[in-house]
């Protein structure tokens, strides 16, 4: 059974990693958590960011959603469940993160269901349309700008736009905003194809996916960036002019 797996699992996590980093887990447990990175990654049972990064327990801060995605600030603020924007909160004013990472991923069901509209599979769901809505504006400019291409292509288009059209919705909360013109906090755009198995990083000079090679990306927003550079409309433009380098 499945969730004997999960158990099994636990059990050699126990014995093993956890025996062989006990010192680790010592001082996690009696100082606490100082991630120096949020990633905001997809609910994509494939796309795990802790895997991805081979990072360690205590690396990364992690949001995990369908399609991660942010939504923009609620201001003022109300009394709704804000998770994802509670999470992203915690992180950047209890844990003081320097970098945050929207982490999107090829062939994304979320983002699939968000392009299909009223001809997916997931049209009936009771939560996901208002969710993904987030992103409804990128869809639309997408289909239209893209139209055409191969449905394959625009779903693609609008995974990637996503991710840029979240990190306009993170410099929405003041505290980033101020964090990032202060030089105390990078945003970043990526994109996994997990087909491939490359990371691209968005590239707001050019207003293109760059593929990963060496160590270095270039930040999405950082300290000077014109808020003009991320919109997701430059990238869509990007690639309505051109094949998408897919």
């Amino acid at each position: 059974m499945a969730l004997d797996r999960l158990l099994k699992g636990f059990s050699d996590f126990r014995l093993g990693y956890y025996r062989e980093h006990l010192d680790l887990f010592e001082k996690l447990a009696t100082e606490g958590q100082s991630p120096k990175i949020l990633i905001i990654g997809c609910a994509d049972a494939r796309v795990d960011p802790g895997i991805l990064t081979q990072t360690r327990p205590g690396d990364i801060f992690t949001v995990r959603n369908i399609a991660a995605m942010v939504p923009p600030a609620q201001i003022p603020p109300d009394q709704a469940q804000h998770g994802t924007s509670a999470a992203i909160e915690y992180a950047v004013r209890g844990l003081d993160v320097e970098h945050v990472v929207i982490l999107g991923h090829a062939l994304c069901g979320g983002i699939a269901a968000l392009v299909d509209g009223a001809t997916s599979a997931a049209a009936s769901y009771d939560y996901l349309s208002t969710w993904t809505a987030i992103a409804r504006t990128v869809r639309d400019v997408a289909v239209h700008d893209l139209a055409g291409r191969p449905r394959d292509e625009i779903v693609r288009a609008v995974e990637q736009a996503s991710a840029v059209n979240s990190v306009a919705n993170l410099m929405t909360f003041p505290w980033i905003a101020e964090r990032v013109a202060a030089g105390k906090l990078v945003l970043h755009a990526w994109w996994f194809n997990l087909v491939e198995g490359q990371l691209y990083a968005f590239n707001p000079d050019t207003a293109v996916f760059d593929a990963v090679t060496g160590l270095e990306v270039t930040p999405t927003v950082q300290r000077g960036t014109k808020l003009s550079a991320i919109k997701p409309e430059r990238l869509l433009l990007t690639l309505a002019n051109k094949q998408p380098a897919f």
